[in-house]
Order: structure tokens, then C-alpha cells, then sequence
């Protein structure tokens, strides 16, 4: 039987337009496949380079740039933190040379959405062991809260968060501040590291950034005349939360790189811890704290200037009387340090700081009935050394320090003898990732 011409030409057109469909269809397949194998080939890259993608380390609302590197993700997880190890060479044979691994800290953040952020801090100080004669090992939260960020005037930071006052308390990571030691003054009057449990809202507007928090107060019944009250924040841990403090930070940046500020700090202080009686001490110290300070900072080019003054005040009950504890505590510190390389336009990705500092305060600027000033918590510190930076997030430290206090006490440790009059030489070691 004799197939119809026709039939033949419908056969070949049917033939003719489905092969390039197929053929088109097979390329355009493959050309997926050829997509996809090159976004896998460089994502196993960036593994093999050992990160996603390099993150760029700066600061978020005042925090250290580790601290902040879950703010720089587009969502998930984030790791990063830092370490410290620091010696220091005590220059009188009555107190013996320290070297320890001040700190060893792990950031973990999450970032659930565009405004929605989970951001800890874990810290292990003293190579983790905080009771070094029992050799006990001692983990401790710094600081785990949640952030709504809603909009650039406002913002709520809610959990357990670093207070915003002075210079080192929310900014401390080694390889952004000057000297093998943070300050005396952002130890003694300004207790950094210094968090509490609260609710914050912070934000800018214009040049003004600010922050104000409700949190939980301090531990009266903690206080000491030699550290004034960094004993008595709680730490997270069963506090007592009969008594509460307000808080308010403002920022303003006058020029790039210059900026005015300044806390106001004023809370309730009780004793005890939470769930107890505040009669099971057995000296029930309560009253008001009032802490504030004012801070400038300048860096243009290769040149930082750094100043701070500070002022606090305890009224209490009648347990403070003969205490020690000081009513009143004041000092101040100035702050100058240059970048050598980029001042002779040798600039790279290292750096070469010598620095200086003076420090000048009083933990007995005025005293409770029954106490005279104890002229050795009048002190005075000077400190100067370099900071060499092989990487902008490695550092390594040197300085020297002239100690001296208003006591007519000999330097040395023991009694008899005034421990902080005793000058020393400082090294560390630090990075950040």
C-alpha cells in the first residue's frame, strides 16, 4: 500500500519542530546543571578558605567588633570572640610575677530575620578557673540578649546586656584598646565588665546616638573600700531583683571621628540575693548609687585622644558607717596614642602604636561616719607602650607602669607595705575572629 505524499510531508514537519524542541530543551537542562555545579565549586571554595565569606569587623551600637559580627549576617548562626594572655613583671620581690589567660570569650549569635537578633557572650577567665587555690573551674555569661531592631531612632535590646558607660565597659576586646591592662579607672569606679538584666531602648537621631535602660540593681552588702562596688553586681545569677537602677547614655558626633558623651547611672543597691531574706547577711547594707561620667574621643588619621571623668556616690544606711567603703569616689583619665606607619605612609594592613596614659582618682574622695581617707585609694597611674599590630585583629603588647598613691606607706605587698605603689611591666598577647 502507498503512503499518500502528504502523509510523508505532515510526518516530516511533525518530526522537524519536536527534534529542536528536544534538542532546546536538553541544552537549556545542562546549562542548569553547568549553573548549579559552578555555585557549589565555590561555595566548597570558601569553606576551603575557611569562612562563607569574610566579615567585615565593625562595631554595632557601641559594642566590640567581634561582639557585633552577628549584626553583619543575613541570617543564621554566627561565631566569633577573643582571647588575652597577659604577664606582668611586679617590680618589687614581695609580689610575685603573674602570667594568666585573662581571657578566653565565645560570641554565639542568631540572626532569625532582618530585625530580630540573639546575641551571647561565653567567658571563661583565668583559663577557666576563677578560685585559683581550689582549682575550681568557673564559666560565666557576660551578656545574652535578644534585639528588636525596628527602625534607626528606635530600637529594644531586652535580656541580660552590657551597660553603656565609658569606654571599655561595652568596647574591650584586646585589639581596640591601648595597654596589656585595661584601666584602672574602668576597673575601680566604672566596674567593667559591668552587665545587668534589663530592658534597653537605644537608637540615633541626627548625630545623637542614645541609650536608656531599666535594669536590676547592685549588691550592697558586697561593696568593698578597695574595689568600691564591682563586687556587688550580680551577674545574672539569682539576683535580687527587690532593687532596680535607670540608666541613660548619649553619643554625639561632632565631626567624623570626634565625639562628646556621657552616662548617668542611678539605682537602688540591697542585700542578699534573690529568694532570700535581705536579713541573712549580717550586715543589710542598702541605698542609692549614683554613677556618671563625661568622655571624649578624637581619632583623625594616625592620631587617637581619648578623656574621661568620672564621679560616683553611695547614700546609705547605717551599715556603711566604719566600712571603708568610700561615700564619694572620683577620677579621670587622658589618652594619646599614634599609628607610626601611617604617619610615614608606610601604612598596610600592620600597625605600630606607642601610647601614653594618666590615670587620677579617689576611692575615698569623701568617706561615711567612722572612717578617715585611706591615702592608698588615692592613686595615680601612668602608662606607656606600644601595640604592634601584625593584622588589624592580632595584637601584641608592652608597657610600663609608674604606680603611686597618697599613703606614707614603703611599695611592697604585705603588711606594712602599700601594694598599689608597686610599678610593672606589662605584656599580652590578643586577637579577635
Amino acid at each position: 500500500m502507498r503512503m499518500s505524499w502528504k502523509v510523508l510531508l505532515l510526518a516530516w514537519f511533525i518530526v522537524a519542530g519536536i527534534l529542536p524542541a528536544v534538542a532546546g530543551e536538553r541544552e537549556e537542562r545542562l546549562r542548569e546543571i553547568e549553573q548549579k555545579i559552578e555555585v557549589l565549586a565555590e561555595e566548597v571554595e570558601k569553606l576551603r578558605l575557611g569562612a562563607v565569606a569574610e566579615p567585615e569587623y565593625i562595631s554595632y551600637t557601641g559594642l566590640g567588633p567581634a561582639a557585633s559580627k552577628v549584626y553583619g549576617v543575613d541570617r543564621g548562626l554566627s561565631i566569633g570572640g577573643y582571647g588575652e594572655i597577659a604577664y606582668a613583671n611586679y617590680q618589687h620581690s614581695s609580689k610575685n610575677d603573674l602570667a594568666d589567660i585573662y581571657r578566653f570569650i565565645l560570641y554565639t549569635g542568631y540572626k532569625f530575620n532582618d530585625w530580630i537578633v540573639m546575641n551571647t557572650e561565653l567567658e571563661f577567665e583565668h583559663a577557666g578557673i576563677g578560685n585559683v587555690e581550689k582549682r575550681k573551674a568557673e564559666t560565666t555569661v557576660e551578656f545574652m540578649y535578644l534585639d528588636f531592631m525596628l527602625s534607626k531612632p528606635f530600637n529594644v535590646r531586652a535580656g541580660y546586656m552590657l551597660m553603656p558607660i565609658g569606654f571599655i565597659n561595652e568596647y574591650h576586646e584586646p585589639s581596640v584598646y591601648y595597654g596589656s591592662f585595661r584601666p584602672d579607672l574602668e576597673t575601680y569606679i566604672i566596674p567593667s565588665t559591668w552587665s545587668e538584666i534589663g530592658l534597653m531602648a537605644y537608637g540615633s537621631v541626627g548625630n545623637v546616638a542614645y541609650k536608656t535602660a531599666v535594669v536590676n540593681g547592685l549588691r550592697a552588702d558586697l561593696f568593698k573600700s578597695s574595689s568600691w562596688i564591682r563586687s556587688g553586681r550580680q551577674k545574672a545569677a539569682k539576683i535580687n531583683a527587690d532593687r532596680g537602677a535607670v540608666l541613660l547614655n548619649l553619643n554625639w558626633a561632632l565631626t567624623p571621628g570626634v565625639t562628646l558623651g556621657g552616662t548617668y547611672y542611678h539605682g537602688l543597691a540591697g542585700s542578699a540575693r534573690g529568694g532570700v531574706s535581705a536579713d541573712s547577711v549580717s550586715q543589710p547594707r542598702r541605698g542609692t548609687v549614683k554613677l556618671w561620667e563625661l568622655h571624649a574621643e578624637a581619632r583623625i588619621k594616625a592620631v587617637e585622644l581619648r578623656a574621661l571623668y568620672t564621679r560616683g556616690s553611695i547614700d546609705g544606711n547605717r551599715w556603711f558607717s566604719s566600712s571603708g567603703i568610700g561615700k564619694r569616689v572620683e577620677g579621670w583619665y587622658v589618652e594619646g596614642a599614634v599609628d607610626l606607619l601611617t604617619l610615614l605612609a608606610l601604612s598596610t594592613e600592620y600597625s605600630l602604636q606607642p601610647f601614653i596614659r594618666y590615670e587620677s582618682y579617689d576611692l575615698n574622695d569623701q568617706v561615711f561616719p567612722g572612717d578617715t581617707p585611706d591615702g592608698r585609694l588615692k592613686r595615680t597611674v601612668t602608662t606607656m607602650g606600644i601595640s604592634f599590630k601584625p593584622h588589624p585583629n592580632v595584637v601584641i603588647k608592652a608597657d610600663y607602669q609608674w604606680r603611686d598613691t597618697d599613703s606614707a606607706l614603703p611599695a611592697g605587698k604585705g603588711t606594712g607595705y602599700d601594694e598599689y605603689k608597686i610599678d610593672q611591666f606589662n605584656t599580652a598577647i590578643g586577637f579577635l575572629f
